[in-house]
């Protein structure tokens, strides 16, 4: 979604022409029960296209494919995303600071049932990308800073 209604509320070349309230109503016109229904939340910057920072697509496709391999290999038959309660319990361990920072972010944002088992999935994936068997504290942190704020 934009950032408000106009759109040009991060925008480095436009002025946004929203106030403080119009964008607090545009924020709140989407309930918890929706937004825990998304998996990431990431705020894009303006980009210049100049700039070649970062991982080229082939080398993204690559890492993607790399994940996929990992995953079958482990027995996973369906995408992260797409896994049951029971396949998540399966498939996505956490080792013990893992766990802690899980159940403190539980205790403290007061997450849904919903919200922790898409913790559990994105840190599944983010492990992935890392190669690591077992999600660890940094992968939890990560997919933690995905949610919205």
């Amino acid at each position: 979604m934009n950032p408000c209604p106009c759109g040009n509320f991060l925008n480095a070349q436009k002025e946004c022409r929203c106030s403080e309230l119009d964008i607090q109503r545009y924020k709140n016109r989407l309930s918890d029960p929706f937004l825990d229904r998304i998996d990431l939340c990431v705020v894009m910057q303006h980009v210049n296209p100049n700039d070649k920072a970062g991982l080229s697509s082939s080398d993204m496709h690559k890492q993607v494919i790399e994940v996929h391999k990992r995953v079958k290999l482990r027995g996973q038959n369906k995408f992260t995303a797409k896994l049951s309660d029971a396949e998540i319990e399966k498939y996505c361990i956490l080792d013990s600071e893992a766990k802690g920072i899980l159940d403190m972010a539980v205790e403290r944002f007061a997450l849904s049932f919903r919200a922790i088992k898409k913790i559990q999935k994105v840190s599944r994936t983010i492990a992935d990308l890392d190669e690591s068997e077992v999600i660890q504290k940094r992968h939890v942190l990560e997919a933690l800073s995905y949610r919205r704020r």
